[in-house]
């Protein structure tokens, strides 16, 4: 049979197989117009709802979309069945984003809490016309938005270094301590080869490694640079009217970001990371006089050398404080390292020969936690 009707021996077998137990109706297909279902059709209120949501936030991708979608309704689409409406509608979803590059210095971090990447952003509008900045921090491994604070300065600069180490404050009280954190050279961490600034240190007494991508590569940081673009979509600043309302916005969206967007077969980084609920490193502010040493910043200053050129009065600059080197050394170019035994700073020439030392007096572990180390003109009241 298998020869006249030009069949495999195997189909006929089958064939035989269902005639036997369900009879001749069983031979035939057991499928009806195979390839040709209708879809199922998403409800036209649904349709409507989504458009309509895309219109108030055009910044908002499907994603997002259905998770709002998903507080007013019980048929809930796909994000491509939704991507699919807002085509058809004339509302294209957003283009997709440059994939991110990690420092070649130091890999991306593997585990949540191994490393954070922190960055701030400035001159975002709001409502009202006032202008605020926000500082962002972003777990380097899941992508996790784990705070937002928002200022109420137009520029960075003007944020104070204590209200930043409030709000770093804040987020290890909250999450706990990183292994290490990934900045840029701009204030108030900027290193650019020199020491490291006040912030810095203190974070470094804590036991935090700190990584400076080089100068002009912000694709070295590019976990929290674009998280920047994101938030800027998502948070939509130039809607809200205050500070506070930012601010709440702010942290609504980095907790559905972390707990309700769907990041790796559809469960959350959440989901996915259970570890991302906290470092295991805890941190109280109450505290931190105990667990902080300053061991660990002399050991990170002690491998630094910075070259300084001796001015006309034949000082340097270090943390803009004046050590004079010697009137016979005017227009040279010295090398300055730190001394852990002292704390002591050593000036030496370019053969090594040992110029002049000076106690480091701002180095004490209560002016680098109070950030009290460089030199700063007293205010004129």
């Amino acid at each position: 049979m298998a020869q006249r009707f030009e069949l495999s021996v195997r189909t006929v077998q089958r064939l035989f197989a269902r005639f036997a137990q369900h009879g001749q109706q069983a031979i035939a297909p057991d499928y009806n117009a195979c390839g040709q279902q209708q879809p199922q059709r998403t409800p036209k209120p649904t349709i409507r709802e989504l458009c309509q949501i895309r219109r108030c936030h055009p910044r908002w991708g499907s994603e997002m979309i259905r998770l709002e979608l998903a507080e007013s309704t019980d048929t809930l689409p796909s994000a491509r069945t939704i991507r699919r409406h807002l085509h058809q509608a004339g509302l294209q979803g957003a283009t997709a984003g440059r994939k991110a590059a990690s420092s070649p210095l130091v890999p991306r971090a593997c585990q949540p809490h191994q490393g954070w990447q922190i960055d701030a952003c400035e001159d975002l509008r709001l409502r009202t016309g006032k202008r605020v900045s926000w500082l962002r921090v972003v777990d380097e491994c899941s992508g996790a938005f784990l705070q937002t604070v928002v200022f109420p300065h137009a520029r960075w600069e003007h944020v104070g270094r204590h209200e930043v180490q409030a709000a770093l404050r804040q987020t290890f009280c909250t999450w706990g301590l990183p292994q290490r954190i990934r900045v840029d050279n701009g204030y108030p961490w900027g290193n650019s080869g020199d020491f490291p600034p006040e912030l810095a240190l203190w974070l470094l007494g804590l036991g935090i490694q700190m990584v400076w991508i080089d100068p002009c590569c912000p694709r070295q940081n590019a976990v929290v640079e674009r998280s920047q673009d994101i938030g800027q979509d998502w948070f939509e600043p130039q809607k809200c009217r205050s500070v506070a309302e930012l601010q709440r916005c702010a942290d609504a969206m980095d907790r559905r970001q972390r707990q309700e967007y769907p990041y790796r077969d559809g469960r959350s980084r959440l989901e996915v990371y259970p570890q991302l609920d906290h470092s295991g490193r805890v941190y109280r502010a109450s505290q931190e006089s105990r667990m902080w040493t300053v061991s660990s910043v002399y050991a990170v200053l002690a491998q630094r050398v910075v070259s300084r050129q001796v001015d006309c009065s034949g000082s340097i600059s270090v943390y803009h404080r004046s050590r004079f080197v010697g009137k016979m050394h005017v227009g040279k170019r010295v090398y300055v390292y730190m001394d852990p035994s002292g704390p002591t700073w050593v000036i030496a020439d370019q053969a090594g020969r040992q110029l002049r030392t000076h106690a480091a007096e701002e180095l004490s572990a209560q002016r680098i936690r109070s950030l009290d180390v460089a030199y700063r003109k007293p205010s004129r009241q």
